[in-house]
């Protein structure tokens, strides 16, 4: 009898020591998924700081496109109150598409296209952009 007492706790040991080593690889991937997800938000908040500089240059140059840059302004703001992954998605969403639209108005006036400042800021968005999508794809991959 005694032999099946050894045995039995022997088995007890090997489950209970699998259920914490599983429990804290469950532990690590959560937080190496949060931690991804958090350098996306560090990019997406880049970039939306850098968008605030970009509408001003731009409304120098193209006074008559205000729905265009209140759009911009709109959906920043959206992006900024955003909260968990869904939402944040959706509102990154708008704003590209409002910054898409802001871009092609850039196209219109050529001295905007030849402002320092706005070659400057565009390529930290650039930059930006790239960091992102860098970041969505290790979270994409830590998922």
């Amino acid at each position: 009898m005694p032999k099946v007492i050894w045995i039995g706790a022997a088995i007890i040991v090997v489950l209970v020591f699998g259920g914490i080593v599983s429990y804290n690889n469950l532990v690590n991937m959560n937080e190496t998924v949060n931690g991804k997800w958090s350098q996306v938000e560090n990019q997406l908040q880049r970039r939306a700081d850098l968008i605030p500089n970009l509408v001003n240059t731009v409304k120098g140059y193209a006074v008559h496109e205000q729905k265009t840059i209140q759009a911009v302004a709109d959906a920043r703001a959206k992006l900024a109150g955003a909260q968990g992954p869904a939402a944040k998605a959706e509102a990154n969403g708008e704003l590209n598409t409002a910054l898409s639209r802001l871009l092609v108005i850039a196209e219109n006036y050529p001295d905007l296209k030849a402002d320092k400042n706005f070659r400057a800021l565009m390529e930290e968005l650039a930059g930006t952009e790239n960091r992102l999508a860098v970041a969505r794809q290790d979270y994409n991959e830590s998922v």
